[in-house]
């Protein structure tokens, strides 16, 4: 297989150490160079160490991006320009690099990538006519709007982008959501004692362990997008540092799928269905003597235990804990006035991240029917949207980006179920926000929100004028994160591994 001669990364893409050691491999004489270029507050430009000068051995080339961690001083024009914006860059919320500047950056390099920086038609052009670059690669889910790909793609030039890394990290956040919901409108004073009550509540303690979403919507509340200096921010000085952190303290949100559960001299044959079926975590469940090393084996080979403190010694119980810091007792989980077994979940967008979610919501034994603009299955009922809207006790939004813009209005979203749920994770533009949060200020509707025409606001969501306003305390019963979905370890690691493996199909 060839390799690249030079590679240069317009902006701060996340290479775990697996992943750098295997970008090494893809360039000739690999030699890291991360510009310090750093943003001057004051001066309102970027500006590099008056000392400093690039190697001119370097063969990797990752220039910083960076964009705000809050809303404070971003004008009330720009805040209008979110609300169509297919991101931040485009609405012109960091100074665009000027063409010729641009074109410096990338001349001599055979493979470029991108994700948050436009190559416009005037560079594209030079660097079409110089005949040396082999790919351009974008680490994000769309390009279009990055470059123009009918024109590389004409001229040979490989051209890809990753548009299905965080199907499973967003599925969950549905479910994540969806239990938070639960939790602040449905909780009782009783303790658990169902079937259901005891998927709710372990579903709780896992997303809470593992996902931690409710960081990201501390921080939304407070006008801070952990969001955004994750995937942008001050990445550049922040993910260089795996050596001095672990990927835990890196990124500390993590998916479910794939971790190992215990159930100590426990059969919940439901619960386990969710877990396995839907979640697809490892199950195990251990019955006998407490002596020997199977019983130790079955402590350490899983991340969670799960047990009835009621049902063994308080000798056991404790000593279990001591081994194991994860524990859920089933006596210690609440009650809810709630049950998702046979309620209807009704999908609008029946692609790669809804397929998903109604595989999960299949392990909860829940109905499911979908809208979608075109029929797409037999396995789950069509129904047409103001039906699914009358009818569906849980309706979760996964339509595609700017492609069904305006499609839930007032009267649309005045149709859902008094107390159903509403979870949107794919699109803002999608809904008219306004009617919506009339009926999450009602409580006569559950939301949860991950999406917003623009930054989430007290103005983007109706609740003053204030366009730089901070919801804090407002709308407490429902969810509001900010971009959570895609932020997890795995999928950030699968999605750099696609960056990777399309650099290797460009090569051969």
């Amino acid at each position: 297989m060839d390799k690249f001669n030079k590679i240069v990364a317009l902006d701060t893409i996340i290479f775990y150490p697996e992943h750098e050691e295997l970008l090494k491999q893809l360039v000739n004489k690999p030699k890291i160079e991360r510009v310090p270029l750093k943003f001057d507050s004051e001066k309102k430009e970027w500006t590099l160490p008056l000392d400093y000068e690039m190697p001119k051995d370097a063969t990797i080339i990752i220039w910083p991006s960076s964009l705000p961690t809050s809303f404070d001083g971003i004008s009330l024009e720009l805040h209008e320009k979110l609300k169509t914006s297919q991101c931040w860059t485009e609405a012109g919320l960091r100074d665009s690099i000027s063409a010729q500047n641009l074109y410096n950056r990338l001349k001599d390099a055979d493979c470029i990538l991108t994700c948050w920086t436009d190559i416009p038609n005037e560079v594209l052009d030079k660097i079409i006519k110089d005949g040396k670059t082999k790919a351009i690669i974008t680490w994000t889910h769309e390009f279009e709007h990055r470059l123009d790909v009918e024109k590389t793609r004409t001229a040979k030039i490989f051209t890809e982008s990753i548009p299905d890394y965080g199907t499973d990290s967003v599925a969950e956040l549905v479910f994540d959501d969806l239990i938070k919901l639960i939790e602040r409108n449905k909780e009782t004073k009783e303790k658990a004692y169902s079937d259901s009550d005891y998927i709710i509540g372990v579903l709780s303690y896992l997303f809470h362990k593992y996902r931690k979403s409710y960081i990201n919507e501390r921080d939304t509340r407070r006008g801070q997008f952990s969001h955004q200096f994750h995937k942008l921010g001050r990445s550049q000085e922040f993910f260089s540092k795996f050596h001095e952190k672990t990927l835990d303290e890196m990124i500390p949100e993590k998916e479910l799928q794939g971790k190992s559960i215990g159930l100590y001299e426990l059969d919940l044959e439901k619960l386990e269905v969710v877990l396995e079926k839907g979640f697809k975590m490892h199950l195990s469940k251990y019955k006998g003597a407490t002596s020997d090393a199977r019983f130790y084996r079955f402590i350490a080979m899983h991340n969670v235990i799960i047990l009835d403190s009621s049902k063994i010694s308080k000798e056991l119980f404790e000593k279990i804990k001591l081994l194991k810091s994860d524990v859920i007792d089933l006596q210690t989980l609440k009650h809810y006035d709630e049950i998702l077994c046979e309620k209807t979940l009704g999908i609008i967008g029946l692609g790669r991240i809804g397929s998903r979610v109604a595989e999960i919501a299949e392990s909860f034994n829940m109905k499911v029917q979908y809208f979608s603009a075109s029929k797409k299955t037999i396995k789950y009922d069509f129904v047409k949207l103001d039906d699914l809207l009358k009818t569906s006790d849980v309706v979760s939004m996964h339509v595609k980006a700017h492609k069904a813009i305006g499609l839930l209005k007032s009267k649309e979203i005045s149709l859902m179920k008094k107390g159903a749920y509403f979870i949107n994770t794919s699109d803002a533009n999608a809904l008219d926000q306004e009617p919506l949060t009339k009926r999450m200020l009602a409580k006569d509707l559950y939301v949860a929100l991950d999406v917003y025409q623009g930054l989430p606001t007290t103005k983007t969501l109706f609740l003053n004028d204030n366009f730089s306003g901070k919801v804090k305390d407002q709308l407490k019963e429902h969810v509001l994160t900010y971009r959570a979905g895609w932020k997890t370890q795995e999928a950030i690691r699968v999605k750099t591994y696609k960056l990777l493996g399309h650099m290797i199909d460009a090569l051969q």
